[in-house]
């Protein structure tokens, strides 16, 4: 048995405050105003190659880029991208905890001797700031996964195959804990089972993504002192 960890809002609860930050950041570079809420649907969990393109699709519809060369829009829009990265980075310093109850969550695995590992479509040097800030370095250190590792990241099943395989196990023993549509629709395209952790959301409303992780074949559950025991749980 593998446990297979998505990073941001499975390990570390960056998400958020990820959203934040590409919301301030829309603002005061271009005066766009959109919610924390909508930068989040929008980018979870997608690679940094397809949210520099829906950034720069983005910024070309509203800014009235169309008269500019391709080149030159796509150049703005990874600066965009690449000044969120470091602003977050930043933010993260002060900002940044880990997921409510996963250390815990960690810590069984350990004592139980199961192997786990990290499979992100972040990049490696921002793993390694989040993961160390968050004091969840120790558990993860040389057996983190990044996009970068491979040809292709979520919702490609690659990564999570390397991963795997790196870890010396076949598809059909790993388990992906994911909070992406694009992390379990690549957990099920590699073959591997998949938990969709889906916490509510503000003022304790459904997670929005609940029937979607569900219709795709994830187990869901809504808090990380469930994890095990659905690890655990038999199947049929």
């Amino acid at each position: 048995m593998l446990i297979i960890f998505d990073c941001d809002g499975v390990l570390v609860d960056s998400e958020i405050l990820s959203a934040q930050v590409f919301s301030e950041c829309l603002a005061e570079d271009y005066d766009i105003h959109v919610s924390p809420h909508y930068s989040l649907e929008s980018y979870r969990g997608k690679s940094v190659a397809d949210c520099i393109l829906m950034i720069t699709d983005e910024l070309t519809k509203k800014l009235h880029w169309h008269d500019l060369p391709q080149a030159e829009r796509d150049q703005r829009g990874r600066d965009f991208w690449r000044r969120v990265q470091l602003q977050t980075l930043v933010a993260c310093e002060n900002r940044l905890f880990p997921v409510k109850g996963v250390e815990v969550v960690l810590q069984e695995l350990q004592a139980k001797k199961i192997p786990f590992c990290v499979a992100s479509n972040g990049k490696h040097e921002k793993m390694a700031v989040t993961l160390a800030k968050t004091n969840l370095l120790p558990y993860v250190e040389g057996n983190v996964f990044s996009f970068e590792d491979v040809k292709v990241g979520k919702p490609a099943p690659d990564l999570f195959l390397h991963a795997a395989k790196t870890m010396g196990v076949t598809p059909s023993q790993a388990i992906v804990v994911e909070d992406s549509l694009t992390g379990v629709i690549a957990a099920k395209a590699a073959g591997m089972r998949a938990l969709a952790y889906c916490p509510p959301e503000a003022e304790g409303k459904p997670n929005s993504l609940l029937e979607h992780m569900r219709n795709l074949g994830a187990e869901c559950f809504f808090d990380m002192n469930e994890l095990i025991p659905l690890i655990f749980k038999p199947q049929q």
